[in-house]
This record gives C-alpha cells, structure tokens and sequence, in this order.
C-alpha cells in the first residue's frame, strides 16, 4: 500500500475514533440525552409513586395499564380538576427543552394538559406552558409533547400531567424533560474532534515523517477525510443513540 493511500486509511480510522471519543463525552456528561424527570416512568415507590404528588380527587397510581414496567399515574374526572406533580432536576434559564409524555385513555371534555412549569429561586413560579390532550379515545399509548424554552431567571421546573374542570379518565406514563439544542451539542463535538485531530497530527508525523517528501505538508494531508469520517459517524451514532 502506498505511504499516500496509508495516511489516508490512517485518517479515516482516526476520524472514527474522534467520533467516538465524542460519543462516549456525550454519554458520560449526559449531553447527548438526559432525561431530567426523575421517577419517569412512575414505577417506584410506596403508598404514591416517589416524586410526584398529586393533588385532587380522581388521581391513582394504577397498575391497569402501563407503557413501562407495570405502573402508571390516572387522572378519572367528571367535570372536575386534578394534578399529578412531578420534579425535574435542575434547569437553566435561556434553554430550550422538550417536554412530553404517553398516554392512553379517553378525554371526554377538555382541558387536560401536559404542563411544564418553570420557577426562580426567589420569586416562585414564572410562568407555564401547556401541551393539550385533545379530546378523544385514546385506545393506545399515545405520545404528546413540544419545545418550550426556559424563561429569563428560571432556575428549577415542574412537569405536570393535570385535568382542569375536565372529564375522562386518562394514563399517563414515560414522562420526559430533555435539552435539545443540537447545534451546541455539534459544536462541542466539534472541539473535541479538532482535539483529536491535532493529536493525530503527531502520530502520523510520527509514523510517516520519514516516508514522505515533504514532512510539512502531513498536517494536511487527509483533513478533509478526517472530518468527514469524524461527521458522518458521529450524525449516525448521535442519531441512534438519541432516538433510543
């Protein structure tokens, strides 16, 4: 194999590599995907399930249906209001986050909702935002959420699964509160991967600065491959890992 071509194979393989040093950050620092309810799928617990409190006649920890393991929280209301209230760890102000939940059942009048509330260290509550659970028999698990961005001065939230003056009976289950911003996340990929790079740099100096003619020109030499590799598997193991 020419000097040439083993550089390039030699860049390709140190991409992948970059890639996946950026995937196991991701993974140990929670910024490729970190769900933030805690007790998400409400399965543990004693008399209610643990971190969540409920408020109003018509709310149970079922173990009827369940989307995960073998609980769920239900909200049965005739006309009537009542709330599941679940805790988040922490947020910041400024950052969007996806907020959503499954669930099965049926609304027979409106509202119920899927709310996110943010509040300050000081000052309470700021401010709410509500995901409808449209009218409807809902006879599998459905999924519901949305894109909310947290207030100026919001340091903490609360994910709520509620009736108000409604009727149906509805269950909720696989709650989630997660960051997206995936151009921050790219960037920071990005810096490392640069990293990575610049190390490279060395080993195929290394490697290859007495095999070619021009020993200076090895900083450049298959960058735009590396890159490559670095991007398309990093897109493809982000992508799968997310989605899972």
């Amino acid at each position: 194999m020419k000097t040439l071509t083993k550089i390039y194979v030699l860049r390709v393989a140190l991409g992948i590599t970059a890639a996946l040093i950026c995937i196991g950050y991701g993974l140990a620092t929670g910024t490729i995907y970190a769900n933030l309810v805690l007790n998400r799928s409400v399965e543990t617990g004693s008399a209610t399930p643990q971190d969540w409190s409920p408020s109003g006649n018509g709310t149970e920890w079922s173990t009827t249906y369940a989307r995960t393991g073998s609980r769920s929280i239900r909200i049965n209301v005739t006309n009537d209001s009542a709330e599941w209230e679940g805790k988040v760890n922490p947020v910041d102000e400024g950052h969007t986050y996806h907020i959503s939940g499954f669930f099965t059942g049926e609304v027979a009048a409106d509202p119920f909702f899927l709310t996110i509330r943010w509040f300050s260290s000081s000052e309470g509550l700021i401010e709410e935002h509500n995901i409808s659970i449209p009218v409807g028999n809902y006879s599998r698990w459905s999924q519901l959420g949305k894109d909310f961005t947290a207030p100026s001065g919001t340091k903490s939230c609360q994910i709520v699964f509620r009736a108000v003056n409604g009727s149906g009976a509805v269950y909720g289950d696989d709650f989630e509160v997660r960051q997206t911003e995936p151009l921050t996340k790219f960037l920071n990929g990005m810096s490392l991967a640069i990293i990575t790079f610049i190390i490279s740099y060395y080993v195929i100096k290394l490697k290859f600065q007495f095999k070619v003619e021009k020993p200076q020109k090895l900083f450049t030499t298959g960058i735009f491959i590396y890159f490559l590799a670095w991007a398309v598997f990093w897109f493809l193991l982000y992508s799968i890992i997310a989605a899972a």
